[in-house]
């Protein structure tokens, strides 16, 4: 796994420090995927939530991809799980679960993100979009990742830094977890 600098959509803008560690290059890729952090959660419309950060802009580069989203995650054989949609400029849209569809507020509120803590109550049902990511669940989407990236023959897959957005977890803590599923085809992105 290699880490690069940019705006996730526009692999002109990648940037690489290569070693040794003496500033940022162009990375020079052209991924055959890049991946969007998601949740499992679905609206009444029947589109999956995609309200935030690189999700958001996905939606609105593609505009069906909520309502495809959203008829994955409502299809129990496929569920919440990384799947392959496009493609768009020339690459895969690959959605990358961090969120479950729900989850029942802890005691201490913990797992509901902080701006929404105030919304709700211990035991109560909180959708995706409002809980922290969990660490159990981008585990789970690495390893899809990999099985996904095998099956397709792919050389170079980017994604933003799994959960550490809206997700509110902090990137140390889930790096050296992802380094030991994702190989060098995998770059994570500090996405801007």
């Amino acid at each position: 796994m290699k880490e690069l600098r940019g705006d996730l959509f526009n692999p002109s803008s990648y940037l690489i420090m290569p070693p040794p560690c003496r500033g940022w290059v162009p990375a020079n890729i052209n991924p055959d995927a890049i991946c969007i952090t998601t949740n499992g959660f679905v609206k009444k419309n029947g589109d999956a939530v995609m309200g935030r950060g690189c999700a958001k802009r996905a939606a609105e580069l593609m505009p069906g991809l909520p309502g495809i989203l959203g008829s994955h995650l409502n299809n129990h054989a496929v569920g919440n799980r990384v799947l392959a949609h496009g493609p768009w400029n020339g690459m895969c849209i690959v959605t990358f679960p961090v969120k479950d569809k729900h989850e029942h507020c802890m005691p201490d509120k913990s797992n509901v993100v902080r701006h929404m803590q105030k919304q709700f109550k211990p035991g109560d049902r909180v959708p995706g979009w409002a809980c922290v990511a969990r660490l159990d669940i981008i585990r789970q989407s690495a390893l899809q990742l990999v099985e996904v990236a095998n099956e397709s023959s792919w050389n170079y897959i980017v994604l933003p830094r799994p959960g550490c957005g809206a997700g509110e977890l902090e990137w140390l803590n889930i790096r050296h977890h992802l380094q030991r599923c994702l190989d060098d085809r995998f770059y994570v992105i500090t996405y801007s």
